[in-house]
């Protein structure tokens, strides 16, 4: 059994994460008061707190949606985070709660550092260094004299500090940050990362991602920096590339002993102080954001925090990790929800999960097979669940208690089945399950017996629904539609007018109907499916699953492994849709909801959420009132900028910034709903901000 993860945030969670814990969201920022004591903080106001040396981990009500990006505890008790749009939390109880405190700016905050109890500092975007003298209740700006990307600050006592940024920038203050002296190295290297072990030793990371004006070093080149006279000179250490990597971060325990993280699981280790490094073995490819190394005993216990929710330990100085990971992490295909309160997901490798409490619990059930399950149909009769799962090689798995027990029948295919429906949900016990290269099957006792029928074509086929007892309907690739009018005996086919695969059918009556595809089509029908017309969606990318409540409020989810998960929903009938916002996930294959607020969705990796107001999320024309909506994501050469209607557009800049802080792209706001073009980008996520000079607002964008 493992529990339901839940992120509040400040105006009430729209997506619950359920499973697995730690979600697979990107972990940016890590920081131990102690051996035993640790906190991590990431996307979505994600905070994450161990008290017993990184054994167990527990979610925190952060209060924010945010970005986190960094955290700093100055005792096992008080703490601050910082992250996008100049959001600062503290807590003083270990996280028991964390209080949203005015930071005076909306710039990003990219770390924290106190030297104290009492006194701390912030560094972010345009050179903001922020300070606090109450433990963080207030904080007022310091004048940096610097205007790019601040990535990181430490101090070396109470007085004396760094931040590192933009254009191999390092500044320094001795006096407690009243006034900052440039160190620069004299590069365009963007420095990430800095640490001190001692008070004169000092380490800074960086890297170069691209070319500038064709000239300079190449890209995907990481860069160490050290200085040995408190950070008055610094030297080039090290050069490494260019590869297919760069580093982010770098962490010694002491003067000799230091590690450096960045992309594609990228771990190194000096034990000379820098001057050699050696790359260490690393099980895992996500970007290593955050190493950190507890400074006692003998310094060999550290931690990883990476993106995709990953959480690595080491208690031999990084030659073997751990992962803290709980829940299941196979791939999800299928959701059905036969009781409220009682559903089933099934996918990756046999996999059954069942939960009887609306998913604050799900359970693994022997399923007794090892082959992937695309489809599962169950439902109640007389208080008994009855319900089926489909899958690979033709398997059938069926239970009559609930998941319990499982038993196999003989479905007489080897084929890949997609999809099982059954006539109103079991009665009369009438199922269809279609698969691979037009197969189909049918049976009229529940499986005891399944007939193989014609389905006049050998395209995969991908879902099938029951509309009536008598009619059925399924889709497939290059828009194949079947429907038969005779419990499955007979089939002909559809025109819909795409070659667009087809990967999902719902009927919330008899008459309406949609399907959904690769390339975000939408198809609707309104006479059983008779004629399809084709409807205007809201992405490109693979719509694989589509679930109405009534015959005007419905969702479809999809997306892919690279750019991410996708939700829209549509409350008029398909006629206009908008983003649901979950948190960051990739590739969500299944959606289903018990009431038109209730509903779950599943994917990659083991992605399980839910909501419980509808999703109302944002990203959608006129579905995030007072805030700036983007659209589509993914956006390809277009993308279309939807601003309050009430907002001035005096002096009014769009701004585009890569991940890392540089402007990309500025454009004049001329209306409220504009569209920028995006040909000069390349593909990648970038922060796109509207300014006026008296508001600002930021959103998410996609470049594919």
């Amino acid at each position: 059994m493992f529990a339901l993860v839940s992120f509040a945030t400040a105006k009430g969670q729209d997506w619950q994460c359920q499973n697995p814990f730690p979600p697979s969201w990107e972990l940016t920022g890590m920081h131990f008061p102690d051996a035993d004591h640790g906190f991590v903080v990431g996307d979505f106001g994600t905070i994450l707190a161990t008290t017993d040396a990184g054994a167990n981990w527990t979610g925190q009500v952060s209060g924010t949606g945010k970005k986190l990006t960094s955290v700093y505890f100055s005792s096992m008790q008080s703490g601050c985070a910082a992250g996008f749009d100049g959001v600062i939390l503290k807590t003083d109880n270990g996280g028991g709660n964390w209080t949203l405190v005015n930071s005076g700016t909306e710039n990003q905050l990219n770390s924290v550092f106190f030297t104290s109890p009492l006194t701390g500092y912030v560094a972010g975007w345009y050179g903001t260094i922020l300070k606090t003298t109450d433990g963080g209740t207030e904080w007022n700006a310091l004048n940096s004299g610097f205007t790019k990307t601040l990535s990181s600050i430490c101090f070396t006592s109470a007085n004396t500090g760094f931040a590192v940024g933009m254009d191999g920038t390092i500044l320094k203050t001795t006096d407690t940050g009243l006034t900052w002296s440039h160190k620069n190295t004299a590069s365009d290297v963007e420095l990430t990362s800095v640490c001190f072990p001692d008070q004169n030793t000092g380490f800074a990371v960086g890297h170069i991602f691209y070319y500038k004006k064709d000239q300079g070093p190449p890209a995907d080149t990481s860069y160490i920096y050290k200085t040995t006279d408190g950070g008055e000179t610094w030297t080039l250490q090290t050069k490494m590339g260019p590869s297919n990597f760069v580093l982010l971060n770098i962490f010694f325990t002491d003067v000799n002993t230091g590690y450096a993280s960045g992309e594609v699981g990228t771990l190194f280790k000096t034990t000379d102080g820098g001057v050699h490094w050696v790359k260490l073995t690393n099980p895992i490819i996500q970007t290593l954001n955050s190493v950190f190394f507890i400074r006692q005993g003998d310094n060999n216990t550290g931690y990883l925090a990476a993106s995709e929710g990953i959480i690595m330990k080491t208690n031999d100085g990084a030659a073997t990790w751990t992962r803290f990971i709980k829940g299941n992490e196979n791939w999800l295909m299928s959701i059905s929800f036969p009781e409220k309160e009682t559903g089933f997901i099934a996918g990756e490798g046999g996999t059954v999960l069942k939960t009887s409490n609306g998913g604050n619990n799900w359970e693994l059930l022997n399923t007794g097979t090892n082959k992937w399950l695309q489809s599962t149909c169950f439902w109640v009769s007389s208080g008994v669940i009855t319900g089926y799962a489909v899958g690979d090689s033709g398997t059938v798995i069926m239970t009559t208690d609930g998941g319990t027990t499982w038993h196999k029948q003989y479905s007489g295919t080897g084929n890949e089945l997609n999809s099982v429906s059954f006539a109103k949900y079991g009665e009369d016990l009438r199922g269809v399950a279609v698969g691979a290269k037009g197969t189909i099957i049918r049976t009229l006792d529940g499986g005891v017996v399944w007939h193989t029928i014609e389905s006049g074509t050998t395209k995969d086929l991908r879902s099938v629904f029951f509309i009536s007892l008598l009619e059925v309907i399924c889709v497939g690739d290059l828009g194949t539609i079947l429907k038969s009018n005779d419990m499955g005996i007979t089939w002909s086919s559809r025109t819909t007018g795409t070659l667009d695969s087809l990967r999902s059918v719902y009927f919330p009556d008899s008459l309406t109907g949609y399907a959904t595809g690769v390339h975000g089509v939408i198809f609707k029908t309104n006479d059983g499916g008779e004629t399809w017309s084709a409807l205007t969606g809201i992405t490109t990318g693979m719509l694989t699953s589509v679930f109405f409540t009534d015959k005007n409020l419905g969702y479809v989810t999809g997306g892919d492994p690279v750019t991410g998960g996708i939700i829209s929903k549509t409350t008029d009938g398909g006629a206009s849709w908008r983003y649901v916002n979950p948190p960051n996930v990739t590739m969500l294959n299944a959606t289903c909801f018990t009431d038109a607020n209730t509903g779950y969705v599943s994917g990659y990796g083991g992605t399980i959420m839910k909501t419980t107001n509808g999703g109302t999320g944002i990203s959608g024309p006129g579905a995030n009132p007072g805030k700036m909506s983007v659209y589509p994501v993914p956006a390809k050469d277009i993308v279309n900028v939807v601003l309050p209607e009430n907002i001035s557009l005096k002096n009014g800049i769009f701004s585009i910034y890569d991940i890392h802080g540089r402007l990309k792209l500025e454009q004049t706001a001329i209306s409220t709903n504009s569209k920028l073009s995006l040909s000069s980008l390349s593909s990648g996520i970038y922060i796109i901000r509207f300014s006026n000079g008296k508001e600002i607002m930021s959103a998410k964008l996609i470049r594919q």
